[in-house]
């Protein structure tokens, strides 16, 4: 939190953040260059109105920013995987022919959308 703070992102303390190391293709799940999110639902349940933020490692002290509406994760609850501990898991891809989908799942959700274009330390 405080790396974000320092980068110009305020009042994360109380906010929704989850960070992921970029995988490489042969430690992937997907066999892909992706980042890996756990989200626990129950916490996306409690704060339907406020947003989750998912960092992606990129480089040295550099991130992917989504910013990612947890009614957007809670309308689509059915479209991710959540068979492990009540959690929406995701593999977000970090190659461009398919960049920030969902490949954990068939059909997987474009989160591009979402993507903070050149947030402070940011990619």
């Amino acid at each position: 939190m405080a790396y974000l703070r320092k980068k110009g992102f305020r009042d994360v303390s109380e906010k929704l953040v989850s960070a992921s190391k970029l995988f490489e293709p042969e430690e992937s799940w997907t066999g892909k260059k992706t980042w890996w999110f756990d989200l626990p639902i129950e916490r996306i349940k409690r704060l339907p109105k406020e947003h989750y933020y998912l960092l992606g490692e990129w480089g040295e002290d550099r991130f992917v920013v989504l910013k990612v509406p947890n009614k957007f994760l809670l309308d689509n609850m059915n479209r991710f995987d959540t068979n492990y501990n009540q959690r929406i898991r995701l593999d977000l891809a970090a190659h461009d022919e398919n960049w920030l989908v969902d490949e954990r799942v068939k059909n997987g959700i474009d989160f591009s959308k979402f993507e903070l274009k050149d947030p402070p330390g940011c990619k």
